[in-house]
């Protein structure tokens, strides 16, 4: 469909789509329609973990979805433009700076979580759902036992897809798709932490 164009050309809008599909601020839009200004509530970040706690358990659940489609949007469009393997990496990191720094949001954004899961299921169909499921569970039990749900169940989820990934043939993939995790972890700790919150 795209055979005559340069791939570079077709990475370089992958990585716009990407950009912009993440930067639709789903969170502040629905917390709006609540009369809510989530910028000003919990974390003060545009997530679905602070619209779930501060506007409402519905809401938070729509933000999450339609955060979560916003990754899987934004590699199902890469792919269909052909870019494929670890360049997959550029447009997956391009939907997250999205989520952080919104176009549309005046640069005001979450953390990146709900997206980063659909980019996980997205660029790793099977394990993917695994690790998330991985780390839903464990998170979901560390904020019942007072501990962070999302160091302790980012740990987990993607801690599971390193461990396995010797065992699958797109090895750097998987790696590649632990760090962009880990960068989006370590930023989402210290946010909170400098907002003294203790869950998302």
């Amino acid at each position: 469909m795209f055979t005559d164009i340069p791939i570079l050309y077709l990475l370089l809008l992958a990585i716009v789509s990407g950009y912009l599909l993440g930067s639709i601020p789903v969170a502040a839009l629905v917390s709006r329609r609540r009369n809510v200004d989530i910028f000003s509530k919990g974390s003060r970040l545009a997530g679905a973990g602070n619209v779930f706690y501060e506007v409402g358990h519905l809401p938070g659940i729509i933000v999450f979805s339609c955060d979560f489609a916003k990754g899987l949007a934004a590699i199902s469009v890469a792919y269909t433009l052909g870019v494929e393997g670890i360049l997959l990496l550029l447009p997956a990191s391009a939907t997250v700076v999205g989520h952080w720094f919104p176009l549309f949001a005046r640069f005001r954004g979450g953390d990146g979580l709900s997206s980063l899961m659909g980019i996980t299921v997205a660029m790793l169909p099977t394990l993917g759902i695994l690790a998330v499921v991985t780390g839903a569970v464990v998170a979901i039990i560390a904020r019942g036992t007072g501990h962070h749900p999302t160091l302790w169940g980012g740990t987990a989820g993607y801690g599971f897809l390193l461990i396995r990934s010797p065992a699958v043939e797109n090895s750097a993939l998987v790696i590649a798709v632990v760090l962009l995790a880990v960068i989006v972890l370590v930023r989402s700790v210290i946010g909170h932490k400098r907002r003294g919150i203790e869950s998302v």
